[in-house]
């Protein structure tokens, strides 16, 4: 049911786009050309100053805001002040961007208040769409200048209004009501910062993690969540060396014998592709289980990887499964994500498993 009416939405947004853009041409005698010109204008200003807010809020609640993406540059921050610009790789998933970072999470007390901090955060960004959307409609009708009117109401349709919903609402909703999430994403955030995530911060939130995985019950509510957190607890039992234990097994084979059809959303079946694919990495590199590795495999060999971690971790688990001398791209960084190069702490994972993954081949005798 909740497929259905997101396709509904999706429908009716685009219908409506195509409506608006229709009758105005139209009616109002607008230019194509005209109309696309103001629309991109009006989009970069809105993703910079969308992003800006988020990062703005969470610095003023306490969190580090260091970088904003914006197209082709990256600024960076330091001290509450913009001090210089540089070159950014585009990517086409972030035209813009800003980096936010967590400070230390030691207690109970520090983690809520980073909560607190995230959720402001997180919707200041529809926030200022609503304003940005207002001021624009009135100065289109003060100014008597109909192409900002249009283009304005198609600039809500296609991004602000699915953002309040579906994008930074749906993740700010998902803090509000799934605490499993809320630790993950913590967990997260604290890991890709630039300075890396200190020893007692990590003990404090995969502490948690762990607890909050046991507690929850298995089912289709939760079962993108757990996701989520056994992936990001099964990456570091694999560079710990360490047995993962029961409960997330139990998840990983809940997760592929209810297949990527109960992962309704394309971000969901990217965390099942992920959980398969680092579950691939444990089985061969822990376990010494390649039985079980090449039954996860199948249900993900014929999916399409869609993003930088996605592409890595394929092929990880390519290579180690003896498909594939993948060494050279493993070794070039050649699928990390640009957004995160320079965050110690992840970058030293990353590294650690690609040692992992290549000893094991190598012991293995594969190619």
């Amino acid at each position: 049911m909740g497929k259905t009416l997101f396709k509904l939405f999706k429908l009716l947004i685009y219908t409506s786009v195509g409506v608006a853009i229709g009758l105005s041409v139209a009616f109002l005698d607008l230019s194509i050309f005209e109309l696309s010109v103001c629309f991109l204008v009006q989009l970069a200003v809105f993703v910079l100053i969308h992003e800006f807010a988020h990062g703005k809020v969470a610095e003023m609640n306490g969190l580090r805001f260091t970088k904003l993406y914006a197209g082709p540059i990256i600024v960076i921050r330091k001290d509450k002040r913009f001090v210089r610009i540089k070159k950014n790789k585009l990517q086409g998933t972030y035209l813009g961007r800003a980096n936010i970072e967590n400070g230390e999470i030691r207690s109970d007390l520090e983690f809520d208040r980073h909560v607190i901090a995230w959720k402001r955060a997180i919707s200041a960004g529809p926030k200022s769409d609503i304003v940005l959307s207002i001021l624009c409609l009135a100065a289109g009708i003060y100014f008597k200048y109909p192409i900002i009117i249009v283009s304005t109401i198609v600039l809500d349709l296609a991004m602000c209004i699915p953002s309040y919903f579906y994008g930074d609402g749906t993740h700010y909703k998902s803090m509000e009501r799934d605490d499993i999430f809320t630790v993950s994403v913590m967990y997260s955030n604290s890991i890709i910062g630039e300075d890396g995530i200190s020893p007692d911060t990590e003990k404090y939130l995969v502490s948690k993690l762990e607890n909050e995985l046991e507690k929850t019950e298995i089912n289709d509510d939760t079962i993108v969540s757990l996701s989520i957190a056994a992936r990001t607890l099964l990456f570091q039992k694999i560079l710990d060396g360490k047995y993962s234990g029961y409960r997330i097994e139990e998840i990983i084979w809940d997760v592929r014998d209810g297949n990527p059809a109960r992962f309704k959303k394309m971000t969901d079946r990217m965390y099942f592709r992920n959980l398969i694919n680092t579950a691939v990495l444990y089985y061969t590199c822990i376990e010494n289980d390649l039985k079980k590795a090449q039954i996860l495999f199948r249900s993900i060999k014929n999916t399409k990887h869609v993003n930088y971690v996605e592409k890595n971790d394929f092929l990880r688990s390519r290579y180690v499964l003896g498909m594939q001398n993948n060494k050279e791209e493993l070794v070039s960084h050649k699928y990390r994500n640009p957004i995160f190069k320079g965050c110690k702490s992840l970058e030293e994972a990353e590294d650690k498993m690609d040692e992992i993954v290549i000893e094991y081949v190598d012991k293995m005798g594969f190619y």
